[in-house]
């Protein structure tokens, strides 16, 4: 793999792909639905600018933490009213 180290190396041929990494935040809020799942939403943000966000359902609470490798005693959370 070849570095680039700015905008003026890049040039894209047909099928060519490439790949670049920037430092990304994750924002998770977290639902229970009626059937007691779970239903996490997550945003991705670039600085303050959401640039993508999903949807996925867990069972529990453990399988949302474990999906992001986040022991359930370790302090990140933080409860949102709709206030």
């Amino acid at each position: 793999m070849r570095e680039l180290y700015n905008i003026s190396e890049l040039r894209i041929l047909d099928a060519q792909k490439f790949t670049f990494i920037y430092p990304l935040r994750v924002e998770v809020t977290v639902v229970q639905k009626q059937d007691c799942t779970l239903q996490a939403t997550f945003a991705l943000l670039v600085g303050e600018y959401v640039i993508g966000e999903f949807t996925s359902v867990y069972d529990t609470i453990e399988k949302l933490l474990d999906a992001f490798d986040i022991a359930d005693h370790e302090e990140l959370f933080a409860l949102v009213s709709d206030h």
